[in-house]
Order: structure tokens, then sequence, then C-alpha cells
């Protein structure tokens, strides 16, 4: 099953540099992606049960702007027992620019923990061709530079842990870093930020690359890696 929305692109999801951010492009593609869960999920018993992002991995081929119009397709491909992988395709005047491959786990609210994809669920869904699987990446053991960053209120869901989006905001802490040169960007999410003040942004930059971890005390929150053009 596929779910196609249309995006007119506003300034308000743009970064200084008038291109649309990724904390705003992933945000637009979950967008699609409940629409569609709405229409899959309307028989099935998802009382206290969240879906929650476990890593991304998004492969850009030219970047958008303000005022562009795109189409976001949202395709679940596969469910491996606690995991549950979608596709994500961008097109813009026809052509595609864009793809990402989220992995996805199912939360219990009250439980607190992750839970097994029942098969009901699984049905549901279906399954469709895997287009774009990402690319595998190992968290580094060193890094050259570190910066202390303040978790505020507002940087918390409904989850009661800090949205997955906000880490694409503290990547920005990054120095040099620009959205609008970014090819290829993977994080991959760890532990919950839940009670933490504050946390530490590891990074190491190459000539074309940024290999980044987030952690607080012993405790590592998400990693990953960006690669530009």
């Amino acid at each position: 099953m596929k779910e196609t929305m249309t995006y007119r692109i506003g300034s308000m999801l743009c970064n200084k540099e008038a291109f649309l951010s990724f904390k705003n492009l992933t945000g637009l593609m979950f967008d699609v992606s409940f629409i569609q869960s709405a229409k899959v999920e309307k028989d099935l018993d998802m009382k206290g049960k969240a879906w929650l992002v476990y890593s991304w991995d998004i492969e850009i081929d030219e970047h958008i702007k303000v005022d562009d119009v795109i189409e976001i397709t949202s395709i679940p491909t596969q469910i491996k027992r606690f995991y549950a992988y979608r596709n994500f395709l961008v097109k813009k005047d026809g052509k595609e620019i864009a793809r990402a491959c989220a992995k996805l786990i199912l939360f219990d609210r009250l439980k607190g923990k992750l839970i097994p994809i029942d098969e009901n669920i699984q049905k549901a869904y279906g399954e469709e061709k895997l287009i774009y699987a990402g690319k595998d990446f190992k968290r580094p053991s060193d890094f050259d530079n570190s910066k202390q960053i303040i978790i505020r209120k507002a940087d918390f869901d409904e989850n009661g842990h800090v949205n997955n989006g906000i880490y694409f905001d503290f990547l920005k802490e990054i120095e040099n870093i620009r959205e609008d040169r970014i090819s290829y960007i993977k994080i991959i999410y760890k532990n919950e930020i839940k009670d933490q003040k504050e946390i530490s942004l590891s990074y190491k930059n190459s000539e074309n690359e940024v290999e980044f971890s987030i952690d607080s005390d012993n405790t590592n929150h998400s990693y990953g890696v960006i690669r530009y053009v």
C-alpha cells in the first residue's frame, strides 16, 4: 500500500539558506505516513501503542527550496518481529530527487518498552518491494570536537522524550555544517533523552564526511554520519 501527498514548501519550513530543513523534511515524510497509518490501522487495536523511529537513512540528489512543490510517497515495505521498514520517495516535477528508509519500532506507552509487531498489523500493512535499504554504519570510537547542548522543555513530545526531529537541530551545532550541501545522512536512535538536562554532541570532521554521537554520562542516545556532495 502506498500513500502520496503533495506539498508546497513554505518559508516557515526552511532554514536560513531558504532550503527545506532535514527536521521538516522528515516531518513531512511522517505526515504522509500518519495519514497512511490512520487508514491501515482503523480496524486494529492500537490503543496505548505508538510507532517510534529507530533510524533514518536519507539520500538527497537535489535539495528542496522555498516554493518548490513536491510529492512524497510513503511505502511500508516489510516487518520483522520488532522492526517495521518504510521507504519514502520524494519527487519534484515528476523527477525523483530524494529517498529515505525509516526503521520503526512499536512502543507500548503503558509498559514503557518496545513490543513485537503482531500478525494482524503485518497483514494490514502488507509488504512492498524494498526500494532503498540505506547503508550500514558503526558508531565511531573517537572524535575531534565536543559541545554541550542544554535540553529545553519545548524539545519533548507527547511520548515524554525529546522528539526525534530535534536531533537534526542538535546537528546544526556542528562547526561549518551546511544542510544544503548534504547528500546523505544516517541517524540511529539508541536511547531516549528523557530526564537529562543536557547532552554532549561529539563529532569528527573530514573533507566530505562528519561522524557524530549524542551522549549523556555513560549513555549513548544517538549516532550517525553526514556526507557531503
